[in-house]
């Protein structure tokens, strides 16, 4: 009996373990670096702006922290098409809102940028996310 209490003492103690695991972050410039950057005197002005609502920014993120988590690294032998598919900037994104507030995202490499002759494979997804509850419904690749 005693030897049941502790197992099941120690598998609680190690699941609470994956409670305080840090979330990952996006790198920061060095201070030095930061301090140069201008922001602009007026930044937002009408036809250079973006405006993404809040849920439709949750969408996104959700989807691309899933498609190409920030901590995701190439492997060693990769080639340099697949170095730069593990780039999140040669990727543009399309969203629709559906009725039932299921947000898609299509995640769509530009293929071209990473190689020339546009051979690379097909690299995307589509997902369908439910942002009320920061949730993954169903993705396809």
């Amino acid at each position: 009996m005693r030897r049941a209490s502790i197992l099941v003492l120690s598998l609680v103690a190690l699941s609470g373990c994956s409670l305080f695991q840090r979330s990952m972050r996006p790198p920061h410039a060095p201070p030095e670096e930061a301090q140069k950057f201008v922001f602009p005197a007026l930044p937002f002005q009408e036809g250079r702006t973006t405006l993404l609502s809040g849920d439709i920014a949750t969408a996104v993120q959700l989807a691309m922290d899933d498609f190409l988590p920030l901590d995701r690294k190439p492997p060693k032998d990769a080639t340099p098409v697949e170095l730069c598919l593990f780039r999140r900037d040669i990727y543009q994104v399309s969203v629709e809102q559906l009725p039932d507030g299921i947000i898609l995202v299509g995640i769509y490499a530009r293929t071209e940028v990473c190689d020339p002759n546009d051979t690379a494979t097909d690299a995307g997804g589509l997902y369908a996310v439910d942002v009320r509850r920061g949730l993954i419904v169903a993705q396809q690749r």
